[in-house]
């Protein structure tokens, strides 16, 4: 229990400060894009990317995801680096494969829908980067399976540093969103290099692919498969049908809302990523303190998850104007419903790890399906009609329905949970805090509402010993004993 908690740990502490500093790079740029480029231009941007975020799955089908398990699996048994590589190698041909059939569907679909001609070169354009997370894709698999998701987390703040420092410099030359498309193909290669690199130095490098193995691969990934493209669809489709339906503006309006709540599940990306190989390890090797490790593990997200939400509801109407200026005051009714969504989205992604564990692929690819299901139904008829109010309803609903499902599957180990620590309590904080924000709304700027709203939480989180003296204590004996370790100790 002490090993994999120090492993979680660091792969959390290398993560969350990565990833910190990817999404404090991402938020200001991407603050930057959203004023630099204006509504129209920033909404033909975000249908770029929803265009490749839907049809991303196509070129991986669960491959990646499969992957991490597969080898978290194999690293600890005899023969295992080898099957490893094998694994490595055939992931990396299959989704070349994939990628370049995905470009054609992609493509093809921008001009079945009719997109203007800027658009469907600009899809086309940044469709080229499949190929490239073919390589990059696979090695960060590796990286994750045997738990150096510090590694990983580097990557990735080396690919954003490239994206702001180099897209900063596109938008200075007025180049647009083709700049900043070309832009994110040079930082996945120096990503998808950087990963090579370090999966070499773990002594893992991809072998002769068996093709033989293929259709075993794409059966055993397939349910993983259908979990990212009805979560891909679930989060894209709403501004793929605002674009055409709705047009540039009304896009553009409701992804500068939607942005900031993605923005918000750093913490539950960070620590969720950290736990799945982690957690997939121990349900092999001590399954006895698995449930101890999730109800924790869920306290914090909804710790964190919860204030964000009462905070961004109630001060909306400051936020959007102070980031995104008055031009985009159209958006703060959309962020004042989405916002909902963040807590339920940290719990679906963590039960979501829960069902996965437990080999429960089929039933969770089931549940994302049934709730992609209504997103992609209630969002065809309401989203023509409503625009982007009935969008950012629906995508609370959606997830709403996706928890609903998770949570009936793993009912048997919620049982367990203390609920009243775990939620009650931690939602009583939230609204606590909700209250003495609205009372300095309006007689303090946003910044210093948030503050000391922060502080005003934290406080409210040791009165109503949500953090207990015991739970402090331990945590800090986990980060002594991660910090005093010997030098080259897991």
């Amino acid at each position: 229990m002490k090993q994999i908690t120090r492993t979680v740990l660091r792969n959390s502490a290398f993560g969350m400060a990565a990833q910190m500093l990817i999404k404090l790079l991402s938020f200001g740029f991407s603050v930057l894009i959203v004023r630099n480029l204006g509504a129209s231009d920033f909404g033909q941007y975000s249908a770029v990317v929803a265009f490749g975020v839907t049809f991303s799955i196509f070129s991986d089908l669960g491959l990646s995801t499969y992957s991490v398990r597969e080898i978290a699996y194999l690293r600890d048994q005899p023969g295992g680096t080898e099957k490893i590589r094998i694994l490595y190698a055939n992931i990396i041909n299959l989704r070349l494969i994939l990628s370049s059939f995905t470009i054609v569907l992609m493509v093809s679909a921008a001009w079945l829908t009719n997109r203007p001609l800027l658009m469907i070169g600009a899809i086309a354009l940044n469709s080229l980067g499949l190929l490239i997370y073919s390589f990059q894709g696979a090695g960060d698999a590796v990286l994750a399976g045997f738990e150096r998701l510090d590694i990983s987390s580097s990557g990735k703040v080396i690919n954003q540093l490239i994206f702001v420092v180099l897209g900063g410099l596109v938008l200075l030359l007025g180049w647009g969103y083709y700049g900043l498309i070309g832009v994110t193909l040079i930082g996945v290669t120096v990503m998808a290099v950087y990963y090579w690199n370090a999966t070499r130095k773990l002594g893992v490098l991809p072998t002769q692919p068996d093709p033989k193995m293929w259709g075993r691969l794409l059966k055993a990934s397939l349910p993983f498969g259908l979990i990212g493209f009805a979560i891909g669809l679930s989060y894209k489709y709403d501004s793929i049908l605002l674009n055409i339906f709705r047009g540039d503006s009304e896009t553009g309006f409701y992804n500068a809302a939607y942005n900031l709540v993605f923005s918000a599940v750093l913490f539950s990306n960070v620590l969720n990523t950290a736990l799945y190989p982690s957690l997939a390890r121990q349900s092999v090797n001590d399954p006895e303190n698995l449930t101890n490790s999730y109800e924790r593990a869920l306290r914090y997200l909804m710790i964190f998850s919860l204030p964000v939400a009462v905070g961004g509801w109630v001060l909306a109407d400051q936020i959007i104007p102070f980031l995104f200026t008055n031009n985009y005051l159209p958006a703060v009714p959309a962020l004042r419903v989405i916002i909902w969504v963040v807590p339920l989205m940290f719990a679906s992604e963590f039960f979501g790890y829960i069902v996965l564990i437990s080999g429960k692929e089929t039933q969770a690819a089931r549940s994302i399906l049934i709730s992609t299901g209504f997103n992609v139904l209630s969002n065809s008829f309401m989203v023509p009609l409503y625009g982007l109010q009935a969008a950012a309803i629906m995508t609370v609903l959606t997830e709403a329905v996706l928890v609903g499902q998770y949570l009936w599957i793993i009912r048997k180990i919620l049982a367990a949970f203390q609920v009243q620590r775990t939620l009650l309590l931690p939602a009583l904080a939230a609204l606590l805090m909700g209250v003495f924000t609205w009372i300095l709304h309006g007689w303090l700027p946003v910044l210093a509402n948030i503050g000391m709203s922060m502080v005003f939480y934290g406080v409210l989180l040791f009165l109503l010993r949500i953090f207990g003296r015991d739970s402090m204590v331990e945590n800090f004996m986990e980060i002594k004993s991660l910090l005093t370790r010997p030098k080259g100790q897991p």
